[in-house]
């Protein structure tokens, strides 16, 4: 048989295999946008990267925008007021005669871009209070929460901010989670590579500012590493063009990224290296020795770092306090859980993705306990929301995200609904 003999037979049956595949591509991309399965082809907004002398960073006035990941758990759209919050716009800041105002203080699950606003915990926590004669007046509650922040950044805040809103309650939303780490220098930086807000240090007992007011340009950062980059050669892999336009036009592409992040992460790497998938998507660090540094406020014992931003935190609380007296208002606490603490087999995939935890013993309750002794010690009522969330999951029920970590609307349902309660309970929404 000749050559072209051959080729006639062959090319056929190749031609058929190609449009077989096309055709199936085609058909799952048809059903991932019919499905709403993908994020959308623009990046999302950045509300809250503007740079802030007070607090280092912070949201922008007037920016909206759509607020996904790439998991499509959520896809919101987010409008940031005209003061800098994720709150309704207000014709002005003076506190209505007729009005009990609680200024909710805290960082992103204050913040509650993952969800409407009108189903943020604050917004349920307003809506509560003010359904079937809860509270004695009429509440207003003033979100006040940017993602990132630790408890010196709300402290700041308040202080530079807080007589404008004339608050009856300061109501502190603390995340053990990550608020001790965020308050100390030392770990704030292990984690994030530089210093990027003012912070302070405990001097003779006392809290003292550096870095104030913020200026990245008169802060002397830590020196760059020299680790070697996962890719060689040209630092821009020659199949990147190829991804942007499959990002811009394919639904497919944007929806199968994450997930071969997640389900074949060494396949994910590969491609990646070729420039075929955002960076982005992986996982950090893979490494058999690497354990991310929030999980250190789990470890027990604790380390020094973590031992004295404990003690940090703990003054920063109390100048909250205050702080709060000095406008007038109380103060109390609401504890906020993580994922890990809630759901057993999200702690379990926390060991399983980092083997050199398995060194170590952890305790999921630790980082509660000790909030709830600096809240103690403050005089500050609190509320922890780890017993309802553990008793609520226990039942079925979906309270954080599986990717993302926050608040499903079934968790700011359930924070706002039980901080409502304990607020009446503790008869904190009446005048004093």
């Amino acid at each position: 048989m000749s050559s072209s003999s051959r080729w006639r037979k062959i090319i056929p049956g190749v031609l058929l295999a190609a449009f077989s595949i096309a055709f199936s591509v085609l058909l799952l991309e048809g059903g991932v946008r019919l499905l709403r399965l993908a994020p959308p082809a623009e990046g999302t907004g950045w509300f809250w990267r503007v740079p802030d002398p007070q607090t280092g960073w912070s949201l922008q006035p007037g920016a909206s925008g759509r607020w996904f990941n790439p998991q499509v758990e959520y896809d919101v759209e987010v409008a940031i007021n005209s003061n800098g919050l994720r709150d309704i716009e207000r014709a002005t800041l003076a506190k209505p005669d007729d009005v009990f105002r609680i200024l909710l203080l805290g960082d992103s699950y204050v913040e509650g871009l993952r969800v409407p606003l009108e189903q943020t915990f604050g917004k349920t926590l307003e809506a509560r209070l003010n359904a079937d004669g809860l509270a004695s007046q009429r509440i207003e509650v003033i979100p006040a929460g940017v993602s990132g922040w630790g408890t010196d950044q709300e402290l700041l805040w308040l202080r530079e901010y807080g007589a404008a809103y004339q608050p009856d309650l300061v109501l502190l939303a603390f995340f053990p989670g990550n608020d001790f780490q965020n308050n100390s220098e030392t770990l704030e930086v292990e984690n994030m590579g530089s210093v990027q807000k003012p912070f302070f240090h405990l001097e003779n007992g006392e809290p003292v500012l550096r870095y104030f007011p913020f200026d990245p340009a008169a802060v002397a950062q830590p020196a760059e590493t020299t680790t070697p980059s996962d890719n060689t050669g040209d630092s821009r892999p020659v199949l990147s063009p190829v991804a942007a336009w499959l990002k811009q036009h394919s639904a497919l592409y944007r929806f199968a990224g994450p997930a071969l992040a997640g389900g074949a992460p060494e396949l994910a790497r590969s491609l990646a290296d070729r420039g075929l998938l955002e960076r982005g998507l992986l996982r950090g660090d893979t490494s058999d020795e690497y354990i991310p540094v929030a999980y250190g406020v789990y470890r027990a014992p604790l380390s020094d770092d973590w031992t004295n931003s404990v003690e940090l935190t703990g003054a920063l609380i109390g100048e909250m306090r205050t702080q709060a007296k000095m406008l007038g208002a109380s103060l109390a606490a609401v504890i906020v859980t993580a994922p890990e603490q809630v759901y057993p087999d999200r702690w379990q995939q926390r060991l399983d993705d980092n083997p050199a935890m398995a060194a170590y013993t952890w305790d999921l309750e630790q980082p509660n306990r000790l909030a709830a002794d600096l809240f103690v010690q403050a005089g500050v009522p609190y509320l922890d929301l780890l017993p309802a969330f553990r008793e609520r999951a226990e039942a079925g029920a979906l309270l954080h995200l599986r990717h993302d970590g926050h608040w499903t609307p079934a968790g700011e349902q359930l924070a706002g609904e039980a901080t409502a309660e304990f607020l009446v309970e503790q008869n904190l929404v009446s005048e004093q």
